[in-house]
């Protein structure tokens, strides 16, 4: 005997209802999708809200689709099984958004996605119908119970799909690219959820249990209004957001290009020594310094002659060479610059009466006569350097750096007439 079954009935307005909400759901994920993978400051906050808004409005398709399905007999649903059918949906949308949001998505994560995401939206879908407390139990079609499963697969993966691939999109062609996609998304949910609801079955007897809980078809409208809201708020906080971010990162990028060129003025580009633009500032203000509170300093300055190296590029290399052994002879209170294609200057202020610095001269001297390799060629530099004090040998920079090149010769033989210090 062919067992007797309840005849349901589907109210129109709110199946039409249900898929605007799941196209508006999937809106959300495409809109949102983008957004995250371009915000990692806030990358989990906006997941977690993007998940709540999204979840939420898929959760409310299924329960406006339950909603819209009516029987002879009184029905409704139980409130805690109703949540937990909600953090499902919550649960199903965070996956989404997230696998969506990676900067990378091949076949193998698509795959995984979809079967995740289908299997917690049959979760979703499944115990929200368990949430009827039906008595005698639902009887189902295990045909139409895989049928759904296959199609929340192929839907989630389809979706998967394109919202990753959105972001290839022209922008002339996105907002009709993502309305069309939407469609499609929504209709793949709804079709999830009138299969999973075909393959029901309610025996003539049967009793629902939760018929004074949830119940009603009033609270499909109002529940896909708060849902519209829920969703506006949400894409309008993190399109917001993504402006803020954006701003805050165009003023980064600014103040690194502003970094740069100040670094580019102020600095030589071969050995990352500051340059003679800027040595010209600092030893004019040192000046000064030492004017108001009597103190003194010392100015080094040296000129190096590189043998059998003729070409720019080959000086350059050597004076790299050169400032690499510099650096650890000037103090942290020392300014050194490249004054020349060939020249360094050293500025040393004077801590205390008896810091002569007698021997840095000779150091310096060193570091710039020690064989060089250049290449696969070693060559001996020849240097001149020599010191000249403030105010002892002069009060302004030019009489400074005079004083420092007549300074008597030391260790290597005499340069002649490549000093631009005396010019």
């Amino acid at each position: 005997m062919t067992p007797a079954y309840l005849i349901g009935q589907y109210d129109t307005g709110l199946v039409l209802l249900s898929y605007l909400v799941a196209s508006l759901a999937a809106y959300t994920a495409i809109d949102l999708a983008p957004r995250i993978s371009q915000n990692p400051r806030r990358q989990w906050l906006w997941l977690a809200l993007g998940a709540i808004a999204m979840g939420m409005g898929i959760w409310s398709m299924h329960f406006i689709g339950m909603q819209a399905f009516s029987l002879p007999i009184a029905l409704g649903y139980d409130l805690i099984k109703t949540v937990l059918s909600l953090l499902a949906g919550i649960a199903v949308a965070a996956l989404a958004l997230y696998v969506a949001s990676r900067a990378s998505m091949g076949i193998k994560a698509i795959a995984t996605g979809a079967v995740l995401m289908g299997i917690g939206i049959c979760v979703m879908h499944y115990s929200g119908m368990y949430a009827m407390e039906m008595n005698p139990g639902i009887d189902w079609n295990p045909l139409l119970v895989v049928a759904s499963l296959v199609v929340a697969v192929t839907g989630s993966g389809a979706a998967l799909w394109i919202v990753f691939n959105l972001r290839r999109v022209n922008p002339q062609q996105k907002a009709w690219a993502r309305l069309g996609a939407a469609a499609i998304m929504g209709f793949a949910v709804v079709g999830m959820h009138y299969t999973g609801m075909a393959a029901a079955k309610f025996p003539l007897d049967s009793i629902c249990g939760a018929a004074d809980s949830l119940n009603g078809t009033w609270t499909g409208v109002p529940l896909a209004a708060f849902t519209a809201a829920l969703i506006a708020l949400t894409t309008t906080l993190t399109a917001h957001d993504a402006r803020v971010q954006a701003r805050i990162e165009d003023q980064r990028r600014q103040r690194e290009q502003e970094e740069r060129i100040r670094t580019l003025a102020l600095y030589d580009a071969t050995t990352h020594l500051r340059n003679r633009a800027s040595f010209q500032q600092e030893i004019v203000q040192l000046i000064q310094r030492c004017e108001r509170s009597k103190a003194k300093f010392d100015l080094f300055y040296g000129v190096i002659r590189f043998p059998g190296l003729h070409s720019e590029e080959s000086i350059h290399e050597a004076m790299r060479g050169i400032a690499e052994r510099l650096r650890p002879l000037a103090r942290e209170q020392d300014f050194l610059a490249r004054y020349g294609k060939n020249e360094f200057a050293l500025l040393r202020p004077r801590l205390h009466e008896a810091d002569v610095p007698r021997a840095l001269r000779a150091q310096l001297l060193t570091a710039c006569t020690l064989p060089l390799q250049i290449g696969d060629a070693v060559i001996s530099p020849q240097a001149h350097v020599g010191c000249g004090s403030f105010p002892d040998d002069g009060l302004h920079s030019r009489q400074l750096l005079q004083a420092a090149a007549r300074s008597p010769q030391q260790a290597t033989a005499p340069l002649a007439g490549n000093s631009s210090a005396v010019a």
